[in-house]
């Protein structure tokens, strides 16, 4: 047995250590690109050309990889963008087959194909068409936009219905960013007219641009701010912080306000009447509590029968019904609300919108101040 070992010893001392001593400078280097391509070296060596391990560190506090629902939303269309083995699926085919055999959550190559592009560019930026037809084209962040959208059509999902017909799960899905992006898709009243803000047509590459945007350039903060956390607010030394980065290349002065998770960006009117003009941010969670609030007092908590209970759950109710324009009013609301921008995305359809909700609902509001 001892005589193998030695045989064994010796070949691999041939095979792995001569070459070390007999070759050249020149050939040794030679000899390692042949095992070990200078390419890969760009991402696997001491000192990569690429941060992979940073933006893995960002990665592991996103949303893309926490919520972890890989498993639970794989069937029905769902694992498109709830697992990375659908989505690059979906790019490759344009559909979907009826489950990811062993699936798993949205990653580096869900967004990038380095190793068979030959680089880190994403792996679609084709302009996306909406459930409602619009189209989106903002750049890379086209590639957001396939998943970050409704899956409904507001115009046919919203009709009179007993109550027992609507569920919690009843909206335009948890993601809708891009149709508000768009400026589309929301329950419109068709009297009324509606625009956008300028966001869909001057930043460059949508939501890319603002979300990977690294605060003041580094990450001096915490890796989920920006970059590949995507992420706008963050738990800094038991404080929220936002990513001033994210809107400061435009906005050149913006802060945040002191003490709250919003920016400094002041409305343009009192849009909640309070009494107040506020930063939009806060306007705009105003309008929404128009719907919904704590104490009790929303237009939502107060139908017949209600929608929502008096601490701001979901009430639902297996008697009773609600008319379209209530309907409407819980589309639009839960639409905005999962936008989670808080009007930042589209303020201007974003006020539009639950202006004319709320009016459905409240002949008598004054909704002078609707843009």
């Amino acid at each position: 047995m001892s005589f193998r070992i030695s045989i064994v010893l010796c070949l691999l001392f041939f095979l792995f250590l001569v070459p070390a001593f007999v070759f050249s400078s020149g050939e040794r280097e030679v000899e390692m690109d042949v095992l070990f391509p200078k390419a890969c070296a760009d991402c696997h060596s001491d000192n990569p050309k690429y941060a992979l391990a940073g933006a893995r560190l960002a990665y592991d506090t996103s949303g893309h990889n926490t919520i972890g629902n890989s498993w639970y939303a794989n069937g029905a269309g769902c694992q498109k963008c709830h697992t990375n083995e659908g989505f690059i699926e979906f790019v490759e085919t344009g559909k979907v087959g009826e489950y990811v055999s062993n699936p798993s959550q949205p990653g580096c190559f869900t967004c990038h194909a380095p190793h068979t592009k030959g680089d880190f560019s994403v792996r679609t930026n084709k302009p996306v068409k909406l459930a409602d037809s619009s189209v989106v084209n903002m750049g890379d962040g086209n590639l957001c936009a396939n998943c970050h959208q409704s899956r409904r059509i507001a115009k046919d999902t919203v009709k009179a219905s007993d109550a027992k017909g609507i569920s919690s799960h009843f909206g335009a899905h948890h993601g809708p960013q891009a149709d508000i992006i768009a400026g589309a898709n929301a329950f419109e009243n068709p009297a009324n007219r509606y625009s956008s803000s300028a966001h869909k047509m001057v930043v460059k590459d949508g939501c890319v641009s603002c979300h990977m945007a690294l605060k003041e350039g580094r990450y001096s903060a915490s890796p989920a701010l920006g970059g590949h956390s995507f992420g706008i607010e963050a738990e800094v030394h038991e404080a929220g912080k936002l990513n001033i980065s994210a809107c400061a290349s435009c906005h050149k002065d913006i802060k945040q306000v002191r003490g709250k998770e919003i920016f400094d960006l002041k409305a343009k009117a009192d849009f909640d009447l309070d009494g107040t003009v506020e930063p939009l941010q806060a306007e705009v969670e105003g309008l929404l509590e128009g719907f919904v609030n704590t104490n009790g007092t929303g237009y939502l908590q107060r139908l017949n029968p209600p929608m929502y209970k008096a601490d701001g759950s979901w009430a639902g109710s297996k008697t009773g019904s609600w008319t379209i324009e209530e309907v409407a009013a819980l589309y639009n609301y839960k639409m905005f609300l999962e936008d989670r921008s808080k009007g930042v995305h589209n303020a201007t359809y974003t006020i539009q919108i639950l202006y004319d909700s709320l009016k459905a609902l409240d002949p008598g509001l004054d909704d002078s101040l609707r843009p």
